[in-house]
């Protein structure tokens, strides 16, 4: 086929075409011009941030008949050469596939052969942390007493793999995943060259998608030029490369906000409908309430979320309707039960609950209403009462309108609160002043006993520990040791 793909067509061919790396390319650049580049050099980094593109550049620099320059010209036969991956004085080598001790020896032999007149032996070796251990051992001679005008170009995902005995004979550098900001430049400078129209939302959905990766955006564009050609809409897009669109989301997220539980079900169940994956809408929703989160607390939230300007002016509107904690005892609770979801087996169903449960949590005000008709219960004071005694949304119980016992318990201020004894409060005639009362720890283990069994104090606290352990905290694995030491 003649058809070549948008990452190899716009694969970068000096280093000011590389984009999103400019610390690495920069020391590269110096070193060139000064002559003083290290003869083994790492390139660490994520899948398609531009390790393999980088090292064909430094080899084109080197050997290019203008060279050693930071521009080469892609025209001599050493620049073609390399760029076709038939040069004889520059040889790629995929490590995954030439794991053993035999393949590095015969790289050792072949070093010996001196380059062309003025050129370099570069070896450029991809995804060398999969190299076994005796390979490592036998390259570590070689990397200490290089042959003259030889360099070694290490690419690899993984550098914790790599002995520590090689990594101290070479230059490293660690390639950064690209920010969002840096992928959509890219991204519409290529599909204006290339005359792909398409809307900037899905431009923005493929970059969340590919987590800094620009072949990977890449390849999702060319998925969606194969589909539909160069004019792509927002659905088709969205089909194709199983993005969730926004209002799908939000159709969800205001019943929640709202208090709706049944309209909050109905929504989720017409998503799962559609054929998204439970993980994959619980992973989205999660996103959504952390966009809101930041439009809370952020006056220019645009920096943060990668979104339209309309979306993110939409989103901090909705933000302003609600306080931040609201917000992020949502997104623990749909973490904790996100979590849950690999579990069940019936990943829809527990994703639907869960959606219920967000639009039925309790407001932060019934919450610190609650807490602190504990603390004067337990204190011996009355509890302030709730709303006035309407029942309102969000009360510890619902329909709280059950009318309260109307005596109080020991230690309280109720009726039946028994009056102090004599000998505790008062002094005996002409004594000077009296001295502190002797603590009773049981008298005071007794009356907090009968404080917490009092039927008040213990719906407060079933109530505060339901919310506590679902917003605050997280189950522990099954096995793993509780605060008293023993197996959960």
């Amino acid at each position: 086929m003649s058809y070549e793909v948008l990452a190899r067509r716009w694969r970068p061919q000096t280093f000011e075409e590389v984009t999103g790396q400019t610390h690495v390319t920069t020391t590269l650049g110096n070193g060139l011009r000064t002559g003083k580049l290290s003869h083994a050099i790492l390139l660490a980094g994520p899948r398609g941030v531009g390790k393999t593109s980088i090292a064909r550049i430094l080899a084109r620099s080197l050997n290019c008949d203008e060279g050693p320059t930071l521009k080469p010209c892609g025209r001599c036969s050493s620049c073609v050469e390399i760029a076709n991956s038939t040069s004889l004085d520059v040889q790629e080598i995929d490590a995954a596939s030439h794991t053993g001790v035999d393949n590095v020896r015969e790289l050792r032999d072949s070093i010996r052969y001196v380059a062309a007149p003025g050129k370099h032996r570069i070896f450029i070796i991809d995804e060398v942390h999969m190299l076994s251990q005796a390979a490592f051992n036998a390259l570590l001679k070689t990397l200490e007493e290089p042959p003259p005008r030889s360099l070694f170009i290490f690419a690899t995902t993984d550098p914790q793999k790599i002995p520590v005995t090689v990594l101290s004979r070479m230059q490293r550098f660690d390639l950064k995943r690209l920010g969002s900001a840096e992928l959509l430049a890219r991204l519409r400078q290529i599909t204006s060259s290339e005359g792909i129209e398409l809307p900037e939302s899905v431009l923005r959905g493929i970059i969340r998608e590919v987590e800094g990766s620009l072949r990977d955006a890449l390849t999702l564009l060319d998925r969606l030029v194969s589909g539909f050609g160069s004019s792509i809409t927002e659905e088709a897009a969205n089909t194709v490369l199983e993005l969730v669109d926004r209002r799908i989301l939000l159709d969800v997220l205001d019943p929640v906000l709202a208090q709706d539980p049944a309209a909050a079900l109905s929504a989720i169940r017409r998503a799962l409908e559609k054929g998204i994956a439970p993980t994959r809408l619980a992973a989205d929703l999660l996103e959504e309430v952390r966009h809101h989160v930041i439009a809370s607390i952020v006056d220019e939230p645009g920096e943060l979320i990668q979104l339209g300007q309309e979306e993110v002016t939409e989103i901090a509107r909705r933000a302003r309707k609600h306080d931040v904690e609201t917000f992020q005892r949502l997104f623990r609770v749909l973490l904790n039960r996100s979590q849950e979801l690999g579990l069940a087996s019936r990943p829809d169903h527990a994703l639907e609950l869960a959606v219920v449960r967000l639009a039925t949590l309790p407001s932060s005000e019934a919450l610190s209403s609650l807490i602190a008709r504990l603390e004067a219960l337990e204190s011996g004071g009355s509890p302030a009462p709730e709303g006035g005694g309407s029942g309102a949304r969000g009360s510890p119980r619902a329909g709280g309108g059950r009318p309260r016992p109307a005596t109080g318990f020991r230690g309280s201020a109720g009726p039946e609160s028994p009056s102090p004894r004599r000998s505790e409060t008062s002094k005996p005639p002409g004594a000077g002043a009296a001295p502190s009362p002797r603590r009773d720890p049981a008298r005071e283990a007794r009356l907090r006993a009968e404080a917490k069994s009092h039927p008040l104090v213990r719906e407060v606290m079933d109530v505060l520990d339901a919310e506590i352990h679902e917003i605050r905290t997280y189950a522990p694995a099954p096995g793993a040791p509780t605060a008293d030491g023993d197996p959960s």
